[in-house]
């Protein structure tokens, strides 16, 4: 057997090896990252697998000693945008503006369980015409005219409407987590 095949097959194994290890630390964080994104579970199983693929592909773009779960939720999040952009049928989906603040409250907050919770008691307390014009703006995908003309206001009413239903959101969310670390 050629010496240098024998090399590529141990570095290989390490190289393996090394990856593995590094997804054992950081798959659960990974996973909760992309639940807090989604709203299903399913999405979110599917999506944490798409992420691992894609890094394993990009193992080697991954510089060592730096923060690994880090790099890993870079690739999710593209994922997760991929995946809503594509995916019309989820019943609720976040504009990027909400993407980036529930990603800075996910930095803000050790307790991801509690934080994805959190997220869902308060869009649970959207009022029922909160929650149609996020079904309207995300799941039927409405543009802020075609809402304003189905429900006959202005499109910069809707605008500023769906605008102070993602500030609630925040609000909601930034009262509770800080209520429960109280």
């Amino acid at each position: 057997m050629d010496i240098n095949c024998l090399k590529n097959t141990q570095d290989e194994n390490e190289r393996t090896k090394l990856f593995m290890s590094l997804v054992l630390a950081s798959q659960r964080k990974l996973y909760l990252y992309i639940l807090s994104l989604v709203l299903y579970p399913s999405d979110a199983d599917d999506l944490l697998q798409d992420t691992l693929v894609l890094m394993w592909s990009k193992f080697d773009e991954f510089k060592p000693g730096s923060d690994f779960t880090a790099w890993g939720k870079a690739i999710a999040r593209f994922k997760v945008l991929n995946h809503l952009k594509k995916n019309k049928s989820a019943k609720l989906q976040f504009d990027e503006d909400l993407l980036k603040v529930i990603e800075a409250e996910s930095s803000q907050t050790e307790n991801l369980d509690e934080r994805i919770e959190v997220m869902r008691k308060c869009v649970q307390s959207l009022s029922e015409k909160e929650m149609n014009l996020l079904r309207m703006r995300y799941y039927l995908d409405f543009s802020f005219k075609k809402i304003a003309l189905s429900i006959g206001i202005s499109k910069q009413s809707v605008y500023r409407a769906v605008s102070r239903i993602h500030a609630k959101l925040v609000k909601c969310m930034r009262l509770n987590l800080r209520m429960s670390s109280v």
